[in-house]
């Protein structure tokens, strides 16, 4: 694995040589390596260089990602719904909850398939055994709406363990590993931050995206791990469009960041079209908001390292993760005029720690407020129309904010390309002279204790 600045996922822009696409879509990775090999002796521009270098380990990745076939599916759906057969998986394909690519004209699986079938097409699977009942809401966000509305606020105190182990066939003993676990930051809705333990000393960065950083010598079968606690307040909001006003927030929300957020010529159209004759940011923010809920559904993503145009990709598609759908609401909000960024991290509360992604938005004099298009949409789908307006502006508590930018490099940067180049919610690895990527690394997140705090 090659040195490389994190700046340089940019890269993934560069239009690929026709040759090198030509084996890429037809899923044959060995094909795509060699000539991308091929490739790499000629003399080219920088750029290329570095781009074809992504692309190396993208196809490596793809290859290993994509190994389930039909029959593969059916029979791990069909333990839990006997009745899922050929035809059940050809209509979660054609939904796209099935991603697959083709290898000498089969269908083969991403790794996960099945997980989201199982997941995403609940109702459906459901209705194969002959259950026509509606999906109920989700109770504990019910009950902390209400709870949220009544009190106008609430506050939890978590503790938190994160941690990360090498796989034996990457351990080096003794060599100097460095490590970035993602740390909790003091933010509006996030305070009280406070160091526990760790297992080697660790220092804790303050930029965009917040690790506790672990330079240590490798120890064959040894956990590394931060512990920490933090309180997270989520504070109810309704904001009045009548009040709002065109004042722009400190900084630079506005933009274009390539490789994902960029606006091509087809989300500016589609961005013209959810908005309309609207001009009102709080309003143009709402439309977004529910388009997404009402046209993209839920569904697990391939690694965000192998995506190409990650906005775009969820508008054609109309399927995404939450932060899928987070970027192309950030996306198309800035293309709308509306400042809008990145937050992450995780969902959490007692008996789920998840890794979790979402957007604010600026209207003023409001300032940052929060859109979860994919808690809305799961709310649509079941016909909770409280919870698909209150994740529009609101936020509950059950969270940690690592992040607040999107593709932001770490400190100390990494001298090799991360698993995720865009986000930090399990952590990353590497040793000084050489790189660490999927399969080499393994993450594990506990929640200690969760506190309600008044």
């Amino acid at each position: 694995m090659e040195r490389f600045s994190e700046e340089e996922i940019k890269y993934l822009s560069v239009e690929l040589p026709e040759e090198i696409k030509f084996y890429k879509y037809a899923g044959d990775f060995d094909g795509e390596l060699a000539a991308i090999a091929r490739y790499s002796l000629r003399d080219m521009p920088h750029e290329l260089r570095r781009r074809l270098y992504l692309e190396s380990l993208i196809a490596a990745t793809m290859k290993d990602d994509y190994n389930l076939t039909d029959e593969d599916i059916i029979a791990r759906v069909s333990e839990k719904y006997p009745h899922f057969g050929e035809a059940a998986l050809g209509i979660c394909r054609e939904r796209g909850f099935a991603d697959f690519i083709l290898r000498g004209g089969k269908e083969y699986f991403q790794n996960s398939a099945a997980s989201n079938i199982l997941g995403s097409c609940e109702r459906y699977l459901r209705s194969l055994e002959g259950d026509t009942s509606e999906p109920e809401p989700n109770s504990f966000r019910t009950e902390n709406i209400r709870i949220m509305k009544e009190r106008g606020s609430r506050a939890f105190r978590f503790r938190v363990r994160m941690s990360l182990t090498l796989s034996p066939e990457a351990e080096r003993e003794g060599k100097t590993l460095r490590i970035h676990l993602p740390y909790a930051r003091e933010c509006e809705e996030q305070s009280e931050v406070t160091f526990i333990a760790s297992s080697d000393p660790a220092v804790i960065s303050s930029v965009g995206q917040r690790t506790a950083y672990i330079e240590t010598p490798c120890v064959t079968g040894k956990e590394y791990f931060v512990e920490y606690s933090y309180i997270n307040r989520a504070v109810y909001r309704e904001a009045d469009p009548a009040k709002v006003t065109k004042e722009l927030p400190d900084g630079d929300f506005l933009s274009e960041k390539g490789p994902h957020i960029v606006f091509t010529p087809y989300l500016r159209a589609l961005a013209a079209s959810i908005a309309g004759e609207e001009k009102n940011p709080l309003l143009l923010a709402r439309r977004v908001y529910m388009w997404i809920a009402e046209n993209v559904s839920y569904s697990y993503m391939r690694h965000y390292f192998c995506l190409e145009n990650i906005a775009e990709n969820a508008a054609l598609s109309r399927r995404g993760d939450c932060g899928v759908q987070a970027l192309l609401f950030i996306t198309l909000c800035r293309i709308l005029g509306v400042p809008a960024r990145w937050q992450s991290g995780c969902s959490i509360r007692p008996g789920h720690f998840g890794d979790h992604d979402w957007a604010q938005f600026y209207v003023a004099p409001y300032g940052w407020l929060y859109a979860d298009p994919s808690y809305g949409g799961s709310a649509y789908r079941v016909g909770d129309t409280e919870a698909l307006e209150y994740y529009f502006c609101n936020l509950d508590c059950f969270r940690l904010v690592a992040n607040s930018e999107f593709q932001s490099p770490f400190n100390p940067p990494k001298a090799y390309i991360r698993r995720d180049p865009y986000d930090n919610q399990d952590g990353e690895a590497e040793y000084t002279d050489e790189g660490l990527f999927f399969g080499q690394v393994r993450n594990e997140k506990k929640l200690i204790s969760a506190e309600e705090v008044f």
